[in-house]
């Protein structure tokens, strides 16, 4: 037997005792479909309704991710101005705005170390429904209009598969249009101008 048939076999007996252990765990995922929400019952049953600027996050301290945001305008819960901590979905971008509609949780949640590290024991709201609650905010070119000034704008993405907009609201493409996981974007004043009524008429 030569050196590299002696290495061949060296290796492949490494790589079934280190696939082994791993075979002999199981471990269960539970697949959840979101659900369909018309706008006014997502505003209903969130605690947080809020535009804000995502400040820092952490995926390292705690055991589920947890963003730090500063409120920039209010329709629910928090007021301007005040710090929100909330997750655990990642891809969160930092320095940008979204929309959340959040669920405060009951119990603080506190860093995995027995010392308080970065944001320390914080009260946490969750984005729900399977993280379409959480609506990115941002400057995008993919609007209509006669002039071309006219196709960019400050527009908030909707996934308008899972959250089901007033007529009034207009959404770039439109609903006709199949998009990827049904995501579409829909002028940001427009859309805070609804979320105000929402919050007046309560």
């Amino acid at each position: 037997m030569t050196s590299l048939h002696l290495r061949i076999l060296v290796f492949t007996a490494v790589l079934i005792s280190t696939q082994l252990p791993a075979a002999r765990q199981t471990k269960q995922v539970t697949i959840v479909e979101p659900s369909v929400i018309n706008l006014e019952n997502l505003f209903a049953k969130a605690d947080t309704v809020a535009l804000v600027k995502v400040v820092s996050g952490d995926t390292e301290n705690y055991a589920t991710t947890v963003y730090k945001a500063a409120v920039v305008q209010s329709f629910k819960g928090p007021a301007v101005g005040e710090t929100i901590y909330f997750g655990p979905y990642v891809g969160i971008r930092l320095g940008w705005e979204y929309v959340l509609f959040l669920r405060r949780m009951a119990k603080p949640l506190t860093p995995k170390a027995a010392t308080n590290v970065n944001y320390g024991t914080v009260n946490y709201s969750e984005i729900f429904n399977e993280g379409y609650t959480s609506m990115e905010a941002s400057y995008e070119c993919v609007f209509d209009g006669k002039e071309i000034a006219e196709h960019c704008d400050y527009g908030v993405r909707v996934c308008t598969d899972y959250i089901v907009l007033p007529k009034s609201l207009r959404t770039f493409p439109p609903i006709a249009v199949v998009t990827d996981f049904g995501c579409r974007w829909v002028r940001k004043k427009a859309f805070i101008s609804v979320l105000e009524r929402l919050r007046d008429s309560k």
